[in-house]
């Protein structure tokens, strides 16, 4: 009987011994990678989304999120208010901001004074008026007219860091650009600049080049030159 209790116990023994040794030897699940961030795409001057409609296609069939904001007005101070209610709105807590012409403008005066906790990963413009453009001075102030390079809208939007934080700046900007400057569409430093020489001021967002460029900024990499 004794020897029948020993042989059970060295048997239990074993059985332990061999679970062990499998749960050790078992391979780890992978954890599942990271969705991307949504991406919002804003639209310039007296646009719609309909502008965008090549290039969130061509994002979308590269696996992300993206959505087009109607914007109602002209003002870059009310257009970006619309862009942190749309955010809140989709629950969103991080995003990539891509915007054309003074689209550009509204999603940097959100990303700087009224993103709150929401995280702007990535913010890429094309041909963008950053330092604004002289033939904006004719235009109403709320229409148009803060893209005047004296406005107090710039002014303010261009006090202290143009790149603040985290977030992955890019602008990208066309030599055949006829109404924005090369020089008033760039960042004063810590940003992606990138120059294509095709589309001109109204295509630059549905040329097939900008679209590679903009897939590249929303995954933080820089395609053009880093300053």
């Amino acid at each position: 009987m004794a020897h029948r209790r020993r042989s059970w116990t060295m048997f239990r023994a074993a059985v332990a011994a061999a679970l062990v040794a499998t749960a050790v030897a078992a391979p780890q699940a992978s954890a599942a990678p990271a969705a991307p961030d949504p991406i919002l795409l804003v639209h310039g001057y007296r646009g719609d989304p309909s502008t965008w409609a090549d290039m969130k296609a061509f994002l979308e069939g590269n696996g992300r999120v993206v959505e087009a904001i109607d914007l109602a007005t002209e003002d870059n101070v009310k257009n970006a208010q619309a862009i942190s209610a749309l955010i809140a709105a989709r629950g969103w807590t991080k995003v990539d901001l891509v915007g054309q012409s003074m689209g550009g403008l509204s999603a940097r005066h959100f990303t700087k004074a009224l993103r709150g906790d929401v995280v702007v990963d990535s913010y890429t413009s094309l041909g963008s008026p950053q330092y604004g453009i002289w033939s904006a001075c004719l235009l109403p102030v709320t229409y148009g007219g803060q893209m005047c390079p004296s406005s107090s809208f710039l002014r303010t939007l261009n006090k202290g860091d143009d790149t603040p934080g985290n977030t992955a700046w890019t602008t990208i900007y066309s030599t055949n650009d006829e109404y924005v400057p090369n020089s008033s569409s760039r960042l004063d430093g810590g940003a992606c600049f990138v120059q294509v020489s095709g589309p001109n001021h109204n295509n630059i967002d549905n040329d097939a080049a900008v679209m590679g460029h903009v897939l590249a900024s929303v995954d933080r990499t820089c395609t053009g030159t880093f300053k």
